[in-house]
């Protein structure tokens, strides 16, 4: 069950609770304050999509700026290599020395990626525990509004069941009352 149910469920529970109460008397819940709280986890639920996105959009500028990075490096070494071959009469020694640049281009690209790699599941990680810990946070708000609006509801018919006993009294001393000035 998603917290948009669970928000629908304490809506239904405040309009049942106004009207399903025993011999007319009545429950008293802040049904305003609810709803204002209904309404605050609403307007704050999206910030987890747009915070997801958000992160899913820095991800893939990490990795474009990585894979520009590494493909800038190695096609610098390979203008490097080019020109050590042109410039040097002995071109095995350039080659060598191309092939290493080149190596450690693609070494240094791959390094690169991998970082960029590794903090965007380090982004991605903390996004998801902040969005886990956001709706445990509302989940358990919601459920301790329930609660308490059952205690409430609970004292409530309890006050009143008291209520109704004093009148019942009451109204058993008005009839002893009326007989005994009747008899007399």
């Amino acid at each position: 069950m998603n917290v948009e149910d669970l928000l629908n469920q304490i809506e239904d529970l405040l309009e049942e609770g106004k009207t399903s109460l025993i011999g007319g008397g009545k429950v008293k819940v802040d049904a305003d304050a609810i709803r204002s709280i209904v309404s605050d986890i609403r307007v704050n639920m999206p910030d987890e999509v747009i915070q997801a996105r958000k992160i899913a959009a820095e991800r893939k500028v990490i990795l474009s700026q990585a894979s520009d990075a590494a493909e800038l490096k190695i096609k610098q070494a390979e203008i490097q290599a080019r020109k050590m071959v042109e410039e040097h009469e002995i071109t095995k020694n350039a080659e060598i020395n191309a092939k290493e640049i080149i190596n450690d281009a693609k070494r240094q690209a791959a390094e690169l990626i991998e970082k960029a790699k590794e903090n965007s599941n380090e982004i991605v990680e903390n996004a998801q525990r902040w969005s886990a810990d956001l709706r445990a946070g509302a989940s358990n708000f919601v459920e301790t509004i329930m609660a308490e609006s059952d205690e409430i509801l609970a004292k409530s018919i309890e006050d009143f069941s008291k209520s109704l006993n004093k009148v019942r009294i009451a109204s058993q001393q008005l009839k002893s009352a009326t007989a005994k000035m009747n008899n007399e």
